[in-house]
């Protein structure tokens, strides 16, 4: 097993151990998981950098799934989300219980620069919309770091929806994802904002009323 699969079986195993007892003991942990303590100690520091990987290693988890997919580099912007989002919602409720804890602590109150889970997931958006040339030009320099923070910060509100959801089979979670990448892959793809762009830039180089003002003015001058 490579250090990658070891450090995701043991926060895996954390996870479970987590939703019992926050406060688990790293033998109590290595018994769990299956490996030795001494395994645990040379791939994380602390517990809380324990669970932090497993958040991180739920996006790892979803690339894997993602590369099983034959036709997706056919999918739409919509469908490239929806599958993201739908995909990590499904892989949390393994951990539904853990995530009810935790959540907010280890992902929505981290710091930038320290999560793991944030990091990976704004790569993820990032090669989605990167990589789809239906994406309107007008759009595209709006396509930062900015706005990739902001649908991280709509992914949270995802999550509390669907930790509340008590609709049969979380269908109102399943609904508002498809509504929410739906209407993503509107505003992106709209070739309105192309073409309103294109017809005031055309107006303020050949428009005959561009000069009307100044023309008005040499008029004005003349009776005088």
């Amino acid at each position: 097993m490579n250090k990658h699969d070891l450090k995701r079986k043991i926060s895996e195993a954390a996870a479970m151990r987590a939703a019992v007892n926050r406060f688990f003991s790293i033998s109590s942990l290595a018994a769990k998981a299956g490996v030795k303590e001494s395994e645990i100690d040379e791939l994380f520091k602390t517990r809380n950098e324990i669970l932090e990987y497993y958040y991180e290693s739920r996006i790892s988890a979803y690339r894997e799934q993602r590369e099983m997919i034959d036709d997706y580099s056919q999918f739409t912007l919509s469908e490239k989300l929806s599958n993201l989002f739908l995909m990590l919602i499904e892989l949390l409720s393994e951990d539904k219980q853990f995530v009810e804890k935790t959540y907010s602590q280890l992902v929505v109150n981290k710091t930038f620069c320290r999560s793991g889970f944030r990091h990976e997931l704004i790569a993820e958006l990032n090669q989605i919309f990167s990589d789809d040339e239906k994406v309107s030009t007008t759009c595209r320099p709006f396509l930062n770091k900015y706005s990739y923070n902001f649908i991280f910060t709509q992914f949270h509100g995802l999550v509390w929806f669907w930790l509340s959801d008590k609709s049969p089979h979380q269908e109102n979670t399943l609904a508002l994802i498809d509504k929410w990448s739906a209407l993503i892959e509107e505003i992106c793809y709209s070739k309105i904002t192309d073409k309103s762009f294109d017809l005031l830039k055309f107006l303020a180089y050949n428009s005959p009323l561009k000069n009307l003002p100044s023309q008005r003015f040499k008029n004005t001058r003349s009776t005088l």
